[in-house]
C-alpha cells in the first residue's frame, strides 16, 4: 500500500477530457469504449474513472495491456490519483497472485492486477502429458493443455480495463475468444481504450466491443455483421472489397463509445511529411524485377493448378450416378471456387524480399527448409544508406529517430552512422528487455544525436516527443504500429514549432505501394471519425 502525491490539482482536467470522464461514468456497468488517441490522457481518465468506482465500493481490478505498456500504468496512478491501491504484477506471480489479490479485496482494500494479453488466458494452465490408453493410438504419449490452478475466469471481478484493445480484433484468436466467452461474464464493469480502433478496417472494432458492452449494439453474429457493414468479394470467400452503411456503424459506436483525437484537447505543431524517392541500383533493380517476375509465374501455376483440380471435379460430377456421392462433389467443387491458390503466408513472404532489397540487402532462401540455421544476409546496395545520411547531416547536431523494420536494417544503418559521424547510435528493438531499462534508454535519447527504433517496439509504450523528425527507412503495411509510431512524437507536452516525417522510398518499388496502402486506411479511418464528429457536433448544440 502507498500514499500517493498527486497533480491532479496542480493540473486541472481539460473539458474534452472532464466530457469523456462524464460519458464512461454514464455507462454505469454497460460497458464503455475509450478509442482516445495518443496524447488525449486516456491514463488520467481511466485513473479518475477507477476512482469513481472504488469510491462506489468496488476494490478487484485487472488491467490487461502488451507487455511493454504495463509500466505505464503504477506511474500514471502515481501521477494522477488521490487513492491509494495495490499493485500485484500477475504476469509474473501467476496463480498465487491472482488468489492474493482476491484475499486483500475481500477485506476492503482496492487491488489492480495487471497482466499481459497472452499471459491472461494461459494463467492456471500448462501443457500435460498422457499416455493414450485405447485405440491405434494406444501407448502414445501426447501433451494436452489443461487447468491446473486458479485461472482469470476463476474469479468475479469488480473491474476489467482492455488497453490497446486491438489486441482482442481478431475473433478467432484465443485471446479475443477468452474475453469475449469468458471475462465478459465474469466482469461487472468493462472499458476498452485504444486509438486505432478501426484504422485498418471498420470490421475490426466487433470483437472489441463484444467484450465491453451489451450484445445490442451490434449483431452477435460476425457474418450477419459483416453483412451488414462490408461489400464481400464475389471471387473469394471470407475477403471484401470495400464497406459500407459506415454512418450506422459510426451511430451505433456513438452510443457506446467516445471518440477523442489528440487535437481536440491540446494544440499541437504542424505536421510535414517529406519523402525522398531513391532509385535502386543496377544491380538491386535486377534482383527486384527477377524476384516479381517469379513471384507472378508462381501465382499464375498455382492458379492454374486450382483450375485444372476444378476441372477434375466438374467431370466426376457429370458422371456419377449416385447422387450423395455427386453432392459431395459438388459442395468439394463450391470450396474450391471460393478459396484463393495464393495463400497470405506466401505473398508475404515474396513481398517481404521485396522490402529487404529496397533496403539493401536480401537474405537467401534455405537450402534445407528443415534446417534451424538462417543465411546471411547478402548485402546490396547503398542507395537508401546514401540518402539518410544526407537526411541527418541537414538535421545540423539535432537528435533524431531513424525508424526501422528488421534487424539487418538496423545493422546497416548503425554501421553508416558510425562510419560517417564517428558515433555509435543507441537501438531500441526486441532484445532490449525489462520496462525501467526502456524507460532510462529513450529518456537519455534526448541528449543523443541518433536512436533506431524498431517499429514494433518503438509503438508500444514509449515516448518520443523530445525530437521533433523521425526519419522511416522503411514501412511495413502495418497501419496500426505506424501510426501508433507517429503518436509516440505528436503528442500533448511537445515543445517543437513543428515536426517532420522523412520518408525514404525506392522509386517504382513495393515501397511505394506500400506507403499508398497506409495513407488508404487512415483516410477510411478519418472518413469514420468524420461521421462521428457529425454526431457529436449535433449532441453539443
Amino acid at each position: 500500500m502507498s500514499t500517493y502525491i498527486s497533480l491532479a490539482k496542480k493540473y486541472p482536467m481539460w473539458e474534452k477530457q472532464k466530457k469523456a470522464l462524464a460519458f464512461a461514468k454514464s455507462r454505469e456497468d454497460k460497458g464503455v469504449a475509450l478509442f482516445l488517441e495518443m496524447g488525449c490522457g486516456k491514463s488520467r481518465i481511466c485513473v479518475n474513472w477507477l476512482t469513481w468506482l472504488f469510491a462506489r465500493g468496488q476494490r478487484l481490478v485487472y488491467i490487461v495491456a502488451p507487455l511493454s505498456a504495463m509500466h505505464v500504468w503504477p506511474h500514471e496512478w502515481n501521477l494522477w490519483a488521490t487513492y491509494p491501491v495495490t499493485f500485484i504484477d500477475i504476469h509474473d506471480t501467476g496463480s498465487a497472485g491472482l488468489r492474493a489479490a482476491k484475499l486483500l479485496a475481500d477485506d476492503g482494500y482496492p487491488v489492480i492486477c495487471l497482466v499481459n494479453y497472452e499471459r491472461a488466458w494461459q494463467l492456471g494452465h500448462k501443457y500435460i502429458e498422457r499416455t493414450i490408453q485405447r485405440g491405434t493410438r494406444s501407448g502414445e504419449t501426447i501433451k494436452e493443455y489443461k487447468k491446473v490452478d486458479t485461472s482469470m475466469d476463476d474469479i468475479d471481478w469488480d473491474i476489467g480495463i482492455l488497453d490497446e484493445s486491438t489486441y482482442v480484433k481478431n475473433r478467432g484468436s484465443k485471446v479475443s475468444q477468452f474475453f469475449r466467452k469468458k471475462m465478459k461474464q465474469k466482469t461487472r464493469y468493462r472499458a476498452i481504450l485504444t486509438g486505432s480502433a478501426y484504422t485498418k478496417r471498420p470490421l475490426d472494432v466487433w470483437a472489441q466491443i463484444m467484450y465491453c458492452c451489451s450484445d445490442t449494439v451490434f449483431p452477435t453474429i460476425f457474418e450477419e455483421f459483416c453483412g451488414k457493414y462490408a461489400i464481400p468479394n464475389p471471387e473469394y470467400r471470407g475477403q471484401y472489397i470495400g464497406y459500407t452503411n459506415l454512418d450506422d456503424l459510426t451511430e451505433r459506436l456513438s452510443k457506446v463509445a467516445i471518440l477523442l483525437k489528440k487535437e481536440d484537447v491540446v494544440e499541437l505543431p504542424p505536421v510535414l511529411h517529406q519523402t525522398r524517392l531513391v532509385s535502386l541500383s543496377a544491380r538491386s533493380r535486377k534482383l527486384y524485377d527477377e524476384l516479381k517476375e517469379e513471384m507472378y509465374a508462381e501465382f499464375e501455376a498455382l492458379e492454374k493448378a486450382k483450375e485444372e483440380e476444378y476441372g477434375k471435379l466438374r467431370e466426376l460430377y457429370e458422371i456419377e450416378p449416385d447422387d450423395a456421392i455427386a453432392l459431395k462433389i459438388g459442395e468439394a467443387m463450391e470450396k474450391l471456387k471460393h478459396t484463393a491458390a495464393v495463400t497470405v503466408e506466401h505473398v508475404f513472404a515474396r513481398t517481404a524480399k521485396w522490402r529487404q532489397i529496397t533496403s539493401g540487402y536480401l537474405i537467401p532462401d534455405k537450402l534445407d527448409p528443415e534446417s534451424k540455421l538462417q543465411p546471411e544476409a547478402v548485402r546490396l546496395g547503398k542507395e537508401k544508406v546514401g540518402v539518410l545520411i544526407e537526411a541527418l547531416e541537414e538535421r545540423d547536431g539535432k537528435p533524431t529517430v531513424i525508424v526501422v523494420q528488421a534487424n539487418e536494417e538496423e545493422a546497416i544503418v548503425s554501421e553508416a552512422i558510425e562510419k560517417h559521424f564517428g558515433v555509435k547510435p543507441k537501438i531500441l528493438n526486441g532484445s532490449v528487455k525489462g520496462a525501467e531499462t526502456r524507460h532510462n534508454m529513450i529518456a537519455d535519447a534526448a541528449n543523443d544525436l541518433f536512436f533506431i527504433v524498431k517499429e514494433a517496439v518503438g509503438c508500444r509504450g514509449v515516448d518520443m516527443k523530445w525530437t521533433d523528425c523521425l526519419i522511416f527507412y522503411s514501412h511495413r503495411p502495418m497501419t496500426e504500429s505506424y501510426e501508433q509510431m507517429l503518436a509516440r512524437n505528436h503528442r500533448g507536452g511537445v515543445k517543437h514549432t513543428n515536426i517532420t516525417y522523412v520518408h525514404i522510398l525506392c522509386k517504382n518499388t513495393y515501397d511505394q505501394k506500400i506507403m499508398r496502402i497506409l495513407q488508404n486506411d487512415l483516410d477510411l479511418a478519418r472518413e469514420l471519425e468524420k461521421n462521428w464528429r457529425a454526431i457529436f457536433e449535433v449532441e453539443d448544440e
